[in-house]
């Protein structure tokens, strides 16, 4: 490809289900409200990239009019394809302001051998995109969790932390100028992964989380995986267990 050609456009919608919960998210959980402006986590991964399409859709509701763009937050860790990331962004026409912090040297330096830099990684990297949302006048800021992710991080509390406790749909601040919203969170990953197949985009790869062999998220991934051979309905009931059944789902979007 020629140094100036642009990337061939990518037209990737999300699918009228997943649209569908996250409107009702949006609506069961108070997630979005007129004139809001609202900062999109994006690392390139395929949750992150969905969910600027869903809230491009829901922008181009009346009913919200909120504003949204993409950020990103390059914690200059070794071998992130940043090549692969502007094209995909280029390639799905999202918007994204670049925040560059190294934040990798300072994982290295708190980590315990053998230790899994994500929990960490991912504590530090909220704090720098949450200063930068209260400093840019963004009051809120999207994550790209999904429901694989409320079923983990609940049996990661109860197992670990001897606690129940699943992953909040919104989450302020302490000082409460910033709250993070994860409208994804009724969507099962399969959703996410189907998408992605569909459309032919190609998600970027965490080149420091992803070649770990093993991590407690990875056995309760199989763990997970078991219950879907008790009950083929798990997502529904995990679903309804963790964020209540909900009304009716709103009308969905053309």
């Amino acid at each position: 490809m020629h140094a100036d050609a642009q990337p061939a456009r990518l037209q990737a919608p999300p699918s009228k289900a997943v649209l569908a919960l996250a409107e009702r998210a949006v609506r069961d959980f108070a997630l979005i409200a007129p004139g809001d402006r609202i900062a999109v986590g994006l690392s390139g991964g395929k949750d992150s990239l969905l969910l600027a399409q869903v809230m491009r859709a829901l922008s181009q509701r009346a009913d919200l009019d909120f504003e949204w763009t993409g950020v990103h937050l390059d914690q200059h860790q070794p071998g992130f394809d940043r090549a692969g990331f502007d094209a995909v962004c280029a390639a799905l026409d999202i918007p994204v302001t670049v925040v560059s912090e190294d934040t990798w040297s300072v994982v290295q330096g708190q980590l315990k051998p053998g230790q899994i830099p994500c929990s960490v990684c991912g504590r530090m990297r909220r704090g720098v995109l949450n200063r930068w949302c209260a400093d840019q006048g963004f009051n809120k800021l999207a994550l790209g969790h999904h429901l694989d992710d409320a079923v983990e991080t609940f049996f990661l509390n109860l197992l670990y932390q001897r606690r129940l406790d699943p992953l909040k749909a919104a989450t302020p601040t302490d000082d409460g100028a910033v709250t993070t919203i994860r409208p994804l969170i009724l969507v099962e990953e399969q959703a996410v992964v189907d998408w992605a197949a569909r459309h032919g985009v190609q998600p970027i790869a965490c080149p420091v989380c992803d070649p770990f062999p093993r991590s407690r998220r990875r056995d309760l991934k199989q763990m997970i995986d078991g219950f879907r051979s008790l009950q083929p309905q798990l997502a529904d009931s995990v679903r309804d267990a963790l964020y209540g059944r909900g009304d009716a789902l709103p009308v969905l979007l053309s």
